[in-house]
């Protein structure tokens, strides 16, 4: 944080909470497709800001990974943890793209980002299962996000 100001408090608490895992490669999951993943992933730097301002933490978003790329990744996300930086990893939900598995599986631990309302029993234990549940180190949730309402423009006036 550039600027000075603190995280929140649950933030920081969500900070302290994953560094009893020790973790240098942290995954970040949907519990469904659609989780706010990304922004959950970006709470985490957010709140880690002021504790290791010596130490690089590098964002990567690994959404939309191909099963051929999901290897390479991997590697070059083990080499930046080798030259002493933290990664965060952001990933689909490994319900609709698989892909996404190895990254989940190479990480020190996983973060399971669930959406409040939205995201369902079985999807969540899905995700569990196929990373396996040892892996998590936590969970984070959000509120349901609101559905926009249509746009007049989506309609169009027959003429």
């Amino acid at each position: 944080m550039v600027d000075g100001t603190v995280p929140s408090p649950a933030l920081q608490r969500l900070w302290f909470a994953l560094e009893r895992s020790g973790w240098a490669f942290l995954t970040v999951v949907p519990a469904h497709p659609g989780a706010p993943a990304l922004e959950a992933a970006m709470a985490i730097l957010e709140a880690g800001a002021p504790y290791v301002a010596t130490q690089k933490i590098h964002l990567e978003d690994a959404t939309d990974i191909s099963p051929a790329e999901a290897p390479r990744r991997v590697l070059a996300l083990r080499e930046r943890v080798a030259r002493g930086e933290r990664v965060v990893a952001v990933i689909d939900s490994v319900l609709t793209r698989p892909a996404s598995l190895p990254l989940a599986l190479a990480a020190d631990g996983v973060l399971l980002c669930v959406t409040l309302g939205e995201t369902d029993f079985g999807a969540a234990r899905k995700t569990l299962e196929f990373i396996g549940s040892e892996r998590f180190v936590g969970s984070v949730t959000f509120p349901r996000l609101k559905k926009k309402g249509r746009a007049s423009s989506s309609r169009k006036k027959k003429p």
